[in-house]
């Protein structure tokens, strides 16, 4: 029976990961009013968080394209960025949010890295090889 739940989960990631990732694309496109006042670098962070989410999910829907995954996310935050200039009125595109992005991919890769060498994890997370 665990088999079969196991199955199923490692089955619905990669439909997981489309699904974070439509609403991720349409979250950052929505028209905002404009802040006022507030800590200036929580956009990063929640940037940083947001591509930390993506790229674990990445990484566990596909583990045998680990870069590859890596790489087209950096390439989805740089066309983000560059279509809130092109699409919306009250966003702008920004270097520093797109370097956060790279950031969260970074974060999730040392992390993965580091947790598929534990031999309780390597057992869970489907084709670490």
């Amino acid at each position: 029976m665990i088999q079969i739940i196991k199955r199923w989960v490692v089955a619905s990631l990669p439909y997981l990961f489309m699904l974070l990732l439509t609403l991720v694309t349409y979250l950052m496109l929505i028209e905002l009013p404009p802040k006022e006042g507030g800590w200036p670098y929580w956009d990063k962070v929640q940037h940083i968080a947001v591509f930390v989410m993506l790229t674990s999910l990445a990484l566990l829907a596909f583990p045998k394209w680990r870069w590859q995954s890596a790489v087209g996310l950096a390439m989805y935050g740089a066309v983000i960025e560059w279509a809130q200039g092109a699409w919306t009125i009250t966003r702008m595109p920004s270097v520093g949010d797109w370097l956060a992005d790279v950031v969260g991919i970074a974060i999730s890769l040392i992390v993965y890295s580091w947790l598929v060498r534990l031999p309780y994890v390597s057992k869970v997370v489907p084709d670490v090889q």
